[in-house]
């Protein structure tokens, strides 16, 4: 079995929070990045490496690279520095993977949510798939907030679209932001031939040659990727 490349895009300018850095800021007592890894602890063992990615703005300001040794002494990880920010999701993974030559499976995250990852481990061992995500019930939410993938009976995926509902399908979900590819190589190629943006970009452009893909139906985890979201964990731990 190939370890899996865990990457975490954590580059973004947080305007969400008043330009603050993201994954340093605080819920139920320890800083986002680490409950975004707290699930995959208990997983270290099929994990080859964990990667970072921020700007070294972000590093210099930070102190990133010296905060995270301190928070993940003992794990196998690396930092990605971006020169500059980049144009989307999927540039900043690029230059993670061409950094590290990573072609194997890799699995990237968002540093903004901790969920229950038991079913997409377990989807990552499989050798019939392109991909896999952690997918969440749309029930009362806005689309604004999603990713949306249309989902067959099946639990593979046929469509997917970003802050709206795909135009064909009939069950949609709401796209967590983490991502299993089985080719990291495949990945790289598709960014970079067909200047894709967003990783579900990625996930279209799988859709489109006919590789699986596969919904991983989630439905414990915290959200805190706005100061609305926050406040609900917040609340909900009192």
């Amino acid at each position: 079995m190939r370890k899996l490349s865990l990457i975490f895009p954590m580059a973004g300018q947080g305007a969400r929070f008043g330009y603050r850095f993201k994954p340093f800021l605080d819920v139920d007592g320890q800083s986002f990045i680490e409950a975004a890894v707290a699930p995959f602890r208990s997983f270290v063992g099929e994990i080859r490496r964990i990667h970072f990615i921020v700007t070294a703005e972000q590093d210099r300001e930070h102190d990133v690279r010296i905060r995270l040794a301190r928070m993940f002494e003992g794990l196998p990880f690396d930092v990605t520095l971006l020169a500059a920010p980049t144009e989307g999701p999927a540039e900043t993974l690029l230059a993670c993977l061409d950094a590290h030559e990573t072609d194997g499976p890799i699995l990237v995250c968002d540093c903004d949510h901790a969920v229950e990852v038991e079913g997409l481990i377990a989807a990552t061992r499989r050798n019939d798939l392109a991909g896999a995500m952690p997918t969440w019930s749309l029930d009362g939410d806005s689309l604004n907030s999603w990713g949306v993938a249309a989902v067959r009976g099946d639990g593979r995926i046929e469509a997917i679209a970003e802050k709206r509902r795909p135009d064909r399908g009939e069950k949609f979900r709401g796209v967590i932001g983490c991502y299993y590819f089985a080719d990291g190589g495949a990945v790289r190629r598709a960014i970079r031939e067909h200047h894709l943006i967003y990783l579900s970009d990625v996930v279209a452009e799988w859709l489109v040659q006919g590789l699986p893909v596969l919904s991983i139906p989630v439905t414990h985890g915290r959200f805190f990727g706005d100061p609305a979201r926050l406040a609900r964990v917040a609340a909900a731990a009192e």
